[in-house]
């Protein structure tokens, strides 16, 4: 089953649940630390929308990039695997793993209407935890598939966190991840305020290789529609890879850790 064994000293309470939490979890972006509580009201909209809102990001926003990681997930995962994501969200990824591996996966911040929508329904084992990629609450070398989707830009302190990454992966693990073409033509008009690390496609590929990840694959995919459809925030995108790096939204890659 792989369970791994989170080395914190605190918890927080959602429903019947109990949540590991490490101490001393710093702030990033717009969102608190810990879990984001909602009052009853909003929570009951969030039940409602939820179906409308997952089906319009699968089909026509950022479903493509569960899919393009999810793959390599679902061709390399086994039943033995000891798998970890970075940064887990709405914890989608869980879909793509054999029913029997548990879903190891934490963040800063966590959506109490996700975790009890997850929770509350999941008959694969769950182990999840608050807590930062630049300090992972888990022992050296313990976990042989790591994901990280959308994650890496957004972190000040990029260098700690890889250096965490490379730290609680075996040696020959896998991570795959992927990030955002900040120089692309989706931020022509200017930068995702949330993003604090822009790479191109080769600088991130030689970034990895400095701190012990050897690329195995890597691919471009993403086409930006500047549409934004009524009530709904988030702009189209198409899965659809171009030759011109400027044209895709978003990177892919697949790497073996060297240790």
């Amino acid at each position: 089953m792989s369970r791994l064994e989170w080395l914190t000293s605190e918890t927080e309470r959602i429903g019947p649940h109990t949540i590991p939490r490490a101490a001393g979890l710093p702030h990033q972006g717009n969102n608190p630390s810990g879990i984001r509580r909602d009052s009853p009201a909003k929570h009951l909209a969030k039940r409602v929308l939820w179906p409308f809102r997952s089906a319009y990001h699968s089909l026509l926003v950022d479903g493509f990039v569960e899919r393009t990681v999810g793959a390599w997930i679902r061709r390399l995962a086994t039943d033995d695997t000891a798998f970890l994501e970075v940064g887990c969200g709405d914890m989608s990824l869980r879909r793509f793993l054999p029913p029997g591996v548990c879903y190891n996966a934490f963040d800063l911040s966590l959506s109490a209407f996700q975790l009890l929508r997850v929770l509350g329904r999941e008959r694969r084992p769950m182990n999840i935890a608050l807590a930062s990629a630049c300090a992972i609450p888990l022992d050296s070398e313990t976990a042989s598939m790591i994901v990280s989707t959308e994650v890496l830009e957004h972190i000040p302190d990029v260098d700690a966190a890889v250096r965490e990454i490379h730290r609680v992966a075996r040696p020959g693990a896998r991570f795959i991840c992927s990030i955002p073409n900040n120089l692309g033509h989706k931020y022509k008009s200017g930068r995702h305020p949330e993003h604090v690390n822009d790479w191109t496609f080769d600088q991130f590929q030689e970034y990895m290789a400095g701190h012990g990840f050897r690329c195995e694959e890597r691919l471009m995919k993403g086409y930006w529609v500047p549409v934004h459809l009524p009530f709904v925030r988030a702009p189209i995108q198409l899965p659809v890879s171009s030759k011109r790096e400027y044209e895709n939204t978003n990177f892919f890659y697949l790497f073996q850790v060297e240790k």
